[in-house]
């Protein structure tokens, strides 16, 4: 009996120390305007993704890509400012790679003007039978003065194949 009370009050206890994020209904105005920042940043990434998938690497990097953006490359010196990443972006072969990529955690400041997500990539080919190349990511979104989320710093590795 004890250790059912016991287990009851810890469960208790552990329900009523939820974020206000995790619980919509207990949300101030701060707290409701950064879980409207996550969704909203979570939304553009998935964008980010389907355009790249749908439209290319370069359509989609130029797109969602802030004035101020920095992308971080693997194993070279990092890109810096929109219109290099353009000039970058320009040089991609068209070799039917595929750049796609889930999110696994997103996150806001309670000011609701900055983000990130965190994620796993993949690059296929649809030409060929290559095996897939495989990464995980972070991005940097930040809320431009129109209220569209761009990213300012996106950078990533290659990893071994997912088990």
């Amino acid at each position: 009996m004890k250790y059912s009370l016991s287990l009851l009050l810890l469960l208790g206890l552990a329900a009523s120390c939820r974020t206000l994020v995790d619980n919509p209904r207990a949300m101030n105005g701060a707290s409701a305007l950064r879980q409207k920042s996550i969704d909203e940043i979570r939304e553009a990434d998935q964008n980010f993704s389907i355009m790249s998938e749908k439209q290319g690497m370069a359509k989609a990097f130029t797109t969602f890509a802030a004035d101020e953006a920095i992308r971080m490359n693997d194993g070279a010196a990092p890109t810096v400012g929109f219109d290099s990443l353009r000039a970058q972006m320009s040089r991609l072969p068209n070799d039917g790679s595929v750049l796609t990529w889930q999110i696994l955690k997103a996150d806001a400041a309670q000011s609701g003007d900055l983000g990130y997500t965190f994620g796993q990539w993949m690059l296929t080919n649809k030409n060929d039978k290559r095996k897939p190349i495989y990464g995980v990511y972070v991005t940097v979104w930040k809320r431009q003065r129109n209220g569209q989320w761009r990213f300012v710093i996106d950078g990533g590795n290659t990893t071994p194949e997912p088990k």
